[in-house]
C-alpha cells in the first residue's frame, strides 16, 4: 500500500465515523447543498461583490456562526446598499461604522468595511469580473487528473490577475479558494482547520505556508476523483471531523467524546 492509499483509506473512515454521529435532517441538508451547488452562469459584478465580501466578513478567524448570524439579519448588506456596485463605490467606510457597526460588529474588525469599498471601486474598474474568470478556462467541475492540472493552470493565472488589479484580500491561495468553493468549483478552503486535519493525515508535514494549502487542496482534489465525491464534501467532513464551530452542530456531541 502507497502512502496516498493509506490516506485515502484514512479519509474513508473519518467520513464513516462522522456518518454514525449525524444529525437528520440537517446533515443530508447541508451535504446536498454542497453536493449540488455548481458553477452555472457566472453572476454579475453586483452578485460578485455580494460573494467576496461575505467572505471577508468571515475572514480573519472571525467566529463562523456569529458571522452567519449577522449575515442572515440581512443587516451586513444593509449596510452595503444591498451590494449595488454603483451604490458601494460612493461609500465612505467611517459614514458605514457610524451608521451600522452596532448590528454587523460581529464581523469583528471595522478594517473589513474598507477592504469591501476598495474591492467595489477595484472591481468597477476591471468591468466583467466574470469574464475575467471565464478566461482563466477553470474547469467547473473536476472528474480527471487533468482536470486537475488545469484547474491549477487557471487558477494561477487568475491569482496573477487579481495581483495585477491590486484586488484587494483576493490576492492569497487561500481567500481565492475560498470564493471558488463559495461559487461551486470543485476546491476546498484550506483554512486552519482543515490545514490541522491535512497534518493529522500526513498529507503535509506543516499546517501553514502556500506550499502546504496548495499540496491539500490538490490531495483532496485526487481523493475526489478517485471516490467520485466532490471535494465541498471532504471540506465538510474535515470541518466536522477537527470541530469548527459552524460544523458542530451537524452530528451528535458524542463524536467529539469519542473522536477528539
Amino acid at each position: 500500500m502507497t502512502e496516498k492509499e493509506k490516506i485515502f483509506g484514512d479519509i474513508d473512515k473519518i467520513i464513516e465515523t462522522v456518518d454514525r454521529f449525524k444529525i437528520e435532517p440537517i446533515f443530508s441538508e447541508e451535504k446536498s447543498k454542497r453536493q449540488n451547488k455548481t458553477v452555472s452562469t457566472l453572476p454579475d459584478n453586483n452578485e460578485i461583490l455580494r460573494t467576496l465580501s461575505h467572505l471577508i466578513a468571515f475572514s480573519q478567524n472571525s467566529n463562523s456562526e456569529i458571522v452567519e448570524q449577522v449575515l442572515k439579519s440581512g443587516e451586513f448588506d444593509k449596510a452595503f446598499e444591498d451590494f449595488k456596485i454603483n451604490e458601494v463605490v460612493k461609500l465612505n467606510p467611517c459614514d458605514i461604522a457610524d451608521k451600522h457597526w452596532g448590528s454587523i460588529k460581529g464581523i469583528r474588525q471595522q478594517a473589513k468595511l474598507f477592504h469591501i469599498v476598495s474591492l467595489a471601486r477595484k472591481i468597477k474598474n476591471i468591468g466583467s469580473f466574470a469574464d475575467i474568470l471565464n478566461q482563466t478556462n477553470i474547469p467547473k467541475t473536476i472528474k480527471t487528473d487533468t482536470d486537475i492540472k488545469n484547474f491549477w493552470l487557471g487558477f494561477d493565472k487568475l491569482l496573477a490577475t487579481l495581483k495585477d488589479n491590486k484586488i484587494p484580500f483576493f490576492q492569497s491561495t487561500t481567500s481565492l479558494l475560498h470564493f471558488l468553493l463559495d461559487i461551486g468549483y470543485d476546491c476546498v478552503k484550506p483554512d486552519l482547520v482543515v490545514m490541522k486535519v491535512a497534518k493529522k493525515l500526513n498529507i503535509v508535514d506543516n499546517e501553514t505556508g502556500d506550499k502546504n494549502f496548495r499540496k491539500t487542496v490538490k490531495f483532496i482534489q485526487e481523493y475526489s476523483v478517485d471516490r467520485k465525491i466532490r471535494p465541498s464534501i471532504i471540506d465538510f467532513y474535515f470541518l466536522i471531523d477537527e470541530g469548527q464551530m459552524g460544523a458542530k452542530k451537524f452530528v451528535k456531541s458524542e463524536f467529539y467524546k469519542n473522536t477528539i
